[in-house]
């Protein structure tokens, strides 16, 4: 039985060191909710009263499109999800959590998102919105199906 030269033994473990650390930059970037975060989207209202054509007017006016995309416009779907059906499929994304409560806490803390594939960039937006533009931000959000 032939032996392999010694650089070529290292192969199959520099092979199995790379595949670690992708494994491990993912999840360090996409994080599963814990049990902490999970509490942070339930401490938020399971419903929202904001009225939505007003909640387009502070989307406009905000930074959102610069990464997202909406209706094709806006950033590329590369930097952030797109939001044309966020009303739907946010009320998926932390199970037990409504679309609403997923909404608002991402408004708020952006980093507990848990989406695979995109770099954590967003900013929160709790010291830059009132209560009520926060409320009828949501009520847009969620019309968007």
């Amino acid at each position: 039985m032939a032996m392999f030269p010694a650089k070529w033994r290292l192969i199959p473990l520099v092979f199995l060191l790379i595949l670690a650390l992708v494994a491990c930059g993912d999840a360090y970037s996409n994080p599963t909710p814990n049990s902490d975060m999970v509490k942070g989207f339930k401490a938020e209202p399971v419903t929202n009263n904001g009225n939505s054509a007003n909640g387009e007017k502070v989307f406009n006016r905000m930074p959102c499109l610069s990464c997202h995309t909406l209706s094709g416009s806006g950033g590329t779907e590369a930097n952030a999800p797109a939001l044309d059906k966020i009303g739907v499929t946010a009320g998926t994304r932390v199970a037990g959590v409504s679309g609403a409560q997923y909404i608002r806490h991402i408004l708020i803390k952006p980093d507990d998102a848990s989406l695979p594939n995109y770099r954590k960039i967003m900013p929160g937006f709790a010291n830059s919105l009132t209560s009520t533009e926060m409320d009828d931000l949501v009520a847009y959000l969620l019309s968007l199906k």
